[in-house]
C-alpha cells in the first residue's frame, strides 16, 4: 500500500511525457529569435556587411546604438519581420517573432552601461526608413539578419540551435519519479543528470551510442563541476555551513537551551510550538533563504521537545519562507519580480517605471501565497492534519520524530547535541548571534544598494527607492558574510561562557558532519537545472501554451504552466525569468477583446505566473529551497516532499477554483475570492482533518 502512490505518480509522469505534443519547430524558432540580440555580430552571407562599422559588439548593442530620429525620444522603427522557414506569411508567427525581438531588445537595452529605452513603431512599408529583421531556421541553426536603414546588413547566429522537444522534460521527470519511487534522492537525481547529459549530446546531433561515453564524462566534468566552481553556489553553501556551525556552537554554549526555555513559557505544547514557528516564519520576511535556515535550525529543538514531526516542521518552514518573501513589499524578491516584467510594460502602453505600481496591484490576486500562509496558520492553530502529515504527526506524538528507515538531512550528532555540562543556559548566547546575522544582512544590503545615495535623492522611503536598494544590494554575498559574522560572534560568546577552542570546533563539526547528503542533493538539483537550460525545457513548455490561449483562461493556464516549469526545473526564480517577459504583451493584447480589459488581464496574469512558480517549487524534490527546508529541519527530504505536496495541491486547487476562475470569468472582486477561499480551506480542514493523539 505504501508503494501505491509512488507507482501511480511514476505512471502518471510517464503518460504525461508520452502524450505531451511535439512543439512546432517554426514557432520555437520565432519565439527564440529574440535571444540572438545577445549574440555577437557576424558577417552575413551575401549582401553588404557592416559588422565592421558596428565594431566587436553584440547584435542588440549595434541595433540600439544606431542613430535615433532627431528630436523627441529614441525610436526603433521596425519595418517588418519575416521568418524564412515559413512557406507563407503567417501572422501568428510574425507576431511571435516581433514580440520576442522587441522583448529581448528592451531587456538588453535596460542592461546596457547607459540604459536605452525606445519607442517601437511597426512600419511595414517597403520604403520605410526602418529596420528589417529576418530570421532563418534550418540545418545551419538559427540566424537573425538585420537590414539597417542605409541598406547594410548585420547578423547574429546560433549554429548549433535545435528546437527543444518533449524529451527535454526527461531528465527532471526521471529524477522526480525515481526519488518518489525509491525514496533515495541522491541516486535519483544522479540518474536524472546522467540521462540529461547524454540527451544533451544527442540533442546536439550525436548518436546515442556515440553520446554514451562523452555524456557520462560530462556529468562530472561539465554539469556538476560547473556548479561546484560557480561563485553564487559557493556563497549559498558557505551561508548554510556558517549558519549550521553557528547553531552548533550556540547549542553547546547553552544558548539554544536558554532560548527554548524562554519560548517554552509561552509555547508549552506541540500546538503552541508550531504556532511560534509559523509566527517566526512571518517575521523573517526579507529573504526566503534566511527564513528557511534561521527558522528551521532555531525552532527544531523546541518542536522536538514537544514531539512535533520533523516533516511538519519542514512544512511550516518551507510554506512560509517563499510565500511571505514573495508578497512582502520589503524583501529581496519584489525588485527581482518587478525587473522580470517591467522592461516589457511599454508594449502595454505603460512606462518601465510603472512596474512597482503593477506589482502592488497583483497582490490581491496572489491567491496561492495568501491561501498558503492562511492554511499553514489554520493547521497549526487547530492542530488538525490529514493524509501523510497526520500519519507523521501521530507517529511523532508516540515518540518517533522520523519515519523508521528515514535518512534525515542532518545527522543525529547535530540534533542530539547538548549544552556542555559546565555552562548555564542563557538565551542571550543564541539571540545575539542571530540578531547579528539579521542586522548584518540588512546592513550589507543597504550598503551595496547605495541606501545613502537614495537618502540624499529623497526616495529611500518610497516603494520604488526602498525596493531598488533591496534589489541592488541583494544576492548571496550578504547572506554569506552576515552568517560568518554571526558564527564569529557565537565563537566569542562560547569562549566567554567557558568553552575551549577544541570544544567549539567539535560542536561546529557535529552540526556539519552529516550534511554531505544535503549538499550532494543541492548540487545535483542545480545540475539538472543547468541541463534543462541546455535542452530548452522551459521554452518547450512555453511553446505548447500557444494552443491554449483563451483570454479568460489565460491566468489559469499560466498558473499551471509556471507551476509545471518550476516543478520540472526546481527553480521559481528561473521560471519567473523565463515566463514573465512573455506575459505582458500576450495578456494585454488578448485582454483587449474581453470585458475584463487588457490591463486587468495583464495584472492577474503576472500574479498567476508568480504564484505558479512558488507552487511548483513547493512540490518539487529538486527545488533548492525545498532541500534547504529539509536540511534546516533535519527531515528526510522525500518524506518532506510527500507530506507537503497534498497540502500544496489542496491550496492550489482552491486558488484556481475560488481565485483565478471567479476573478476572470465572473469578474469577482479578489477580496471576495480571498474570503471564499479561506472559508473553503477551513471547511476542508475541519471535514477531513483530525487531531494527532496528544503526547504522553
Amino acid at each position: 500500500m505504501q508503494r501505491t502512490t509512488p507507482i501511480v505518480t511514476l505512471v502518471a509522469l510517464a503518460l504525461l511525457l508520452w502524450f505531451l505534443p511535439q512543439a512546432d519547430e517554426t514557432l520555437l524558432a520565432a519565439i527564440d529569435s529574440g535571444t540572438l540580440v545577445a549574440e555577437p555580430c557576424t558577417e552575413p552571407e551575401g549582401g553588404l556587411a557592416v559588422a565592421a562599422t558596428l565594431g566587436d559588439v553584440l547584435l542588440g548593442e549595434g541595433v540600439l546604438e544606431e542613430p535615433a530620429e532627431p528630436g523627441g525620444d529614441p525610436v526603433l522603427r521596425l519595418r517588418g519581420f519575416r521568418l524564412q522557414a515559413a512557406q507563407a506569411v503567417d501572422l501568428d508567427l510574425h507576431q511571435e517573432m516581433m514580440d520576442s525581438i522587441v522583448r529581448h531588445l528592451r531587456s538588453h537595452g535596460a542592461e546596457m552601461e547607459s540604459p536605452v529605452e525606445f519607442q517601437v513603431v511597426e512600419d511595414l512599408r517597403s520604403d520605410s526608413n526602418g529596420l528589417l529583421f529576418e530570421g532563418q531556421q534550418g540545418e545551419q541553426g538559427l540566424s537573425l539578419t538585420v537590414t539597417l536603414p542605409g541598406g547594410g546588413l548585420v547578423q547574429a547566429k546560433k549554429s548549433e540551435w535545435r528546437p527543444p522537444t518533449r524529451l527535454s522534460l526527461l531528465p527532471p521527470l526521471v529524477a522526480i519519479a525515481l526519488a518518489i519511487l525509491l525514496r533515495k534522492p541522491v541516486p535519483a537525481l544522479l540518474a536524472g543528470v546522467f540521462a540529461g547529459s547524454i540527451l544533451a549530446r544527442t540533442h546536439g546531433g550525436e548518436s546515442f551510442l556515440g553520446a554514451l561515453f562523452p555524456g557520462s564524462i560530462d556529468v562530472g566534468r561539465k554539469y556538476i563541476w560547473n556548479e561546484v566552481v560557480d561563485t553564487d553556489r559557493m556563497m549559498i553553501v558557505s551561508f548554510v555551513i556558517f549558519m549550521l556551525a553557528m547553531v552548533g556552537v550556540v547549542t553547546r554554549a547553552g544558548g539554544i537551551q536558554g532560548l527554548m526555555d524562554r519560548i517554552a513559557r509561552l509555547a508549552s505544547d506541540a500546538r503552541k510550538s508550531q504556532i511560534a514557528t509559523w509566527l517566526m516564519g512571518l517575521v523573517i520576511f526579507f529573504d526566503d533563504y534566511a527564513n528557511t535556515i534561521l527558522v528551521g535550525t532555531t525552532m527544531r529543538p523546541l518542536t522536538d521537545r514537544f514531539k512535533v514531526a520533523r516533516e511538519k516542521l519542514a512544512y511550516i518552514v518551507d510554506s512560509t519562507a517563499a510565500p511571505v518573501a514573495g508578497i512582502s513589499i520589503l524583501s529581496t524578491w519584489i525588485a527581482f519580480e518587478v525587473s522580470t516584467f517591467s522592461t516589457q510594460l511599454p508594449s502595454a502602453g505603460l512606462a518601465t517605471g510603472d512596474g512597482y505600481a503593477v506589482f502592488l496591484q497583483t497582490l490581491p490576486y496572489r491567491f496561492y501565497c495568501l491561501f498558503t500562509l492562511f492554511f499553514v496558520g489554520l493547521v497549526v492553530f487547530t492542530g488538525r492534519d490529514f493524509g501523510p502529515m497526520l500519519k507523521a504527526e501521530r507517529r511523532a506524538r508516540a515518540g518517533q520524530l522520523l519515519r523508521e528507515g528515514a535518512k534525515p538531512m542532518v545527522g543525529k550528532e547535530a540534533t542530539d547535541l547538548a549544552p556542555a555540562p559546565h555552562v548555564r543556559p542563557r538565551s542571550a548566547v543564541a539571540i545575539w548571534p542571530v540578531l547579528t546575522f539579521v542586522l548584518a544582512t540588512l546592513g550589507i544590503i543597504l550598503k551595496d544598494g547605495d541606501a545613502l545615495g537614495h537618502w540624499r535623492a529623497g526616495d529611500l522611503f518610497t516603494i520604488e527607492g526602498a525596493t531598488a536598494v533591496l534589489y541592488d544590494g541583494s544576492g548571496f554575498a550578504p547572506l554569506m558574510w552576515a552568517s560568518l559574522a554571526g558564527y564569529v560572534l557565537a565563537l566569542i560568546l562560547g569562549a566567554v561562557v567557558g568553552l575551549g577552542p577544541r570544544e567549539m570546533l567539535s560542536a561546529s563539526w557535529s552540526s556539519l558532519r552529516s550534511m554531505g547528503i544535503g549538499l550532494a542533493i543541492l548540487y545535483l538539483a542545480w545540475s539538472i537545472g543547468s541541463i534543462c537550460s541546455d535542452l530548452g525545457t522551459a521554452a518547450y513548455l512555453s511553446s505548447i501554451l500557444d494552443n491554449a490561449l483563451n483570454p479568460l483562461m489565460l491566468p489559469l493556464v499560466l498558473f499551471l504552466l509556471s507551476g509545471f516549469v518550476a516543478f520540472a526545473t526546481g527553480s521559481s526564480w528561473s521560471t519567473m525569468t523565463i515566463l514573465l517577459p512573455l506575459v505582458v504583451g500576450i495578456s494585454f493584447r488578448l485582454g483587449e477583446s474581453v470585458e475584463l480589459g487588457g490591463y486587468m488581464l495583464m495584472v492577474i496574469s503576472i500574479g498567476a505566473v508568480l504564484e505558479g512558480a512558488i507552487f511548483g517549487d513547493h512540490c518539487s524534490p529538486i527545488s533548492d529551497t525545498t532541500v534547504m527546508s529539509s536540511i534546516a529541519s533535519a527531515s528526510d527530504h522525500i518524506d518532506h516532499v510527500r507530506t507537503q505536496t497534498p497540502y500544496a495541491l489542496v491550496t492550489m486547487v482552491v486558488a484556481m477554483v475560488c481565485g483565478y476562475l471567479p476573478a476572470t470569468i465572473l469578474g469577482l472582486s479578489p477580496w471576495l475570492s480571498l474570503i471564499l477561499g479561506c472559508a473553503v480551506l477551513t471547511g476542508i480542514l475541519f471535514l477531513h482533518g483530525q487531531k494527532a493523539d496528544p503526547a504522553t
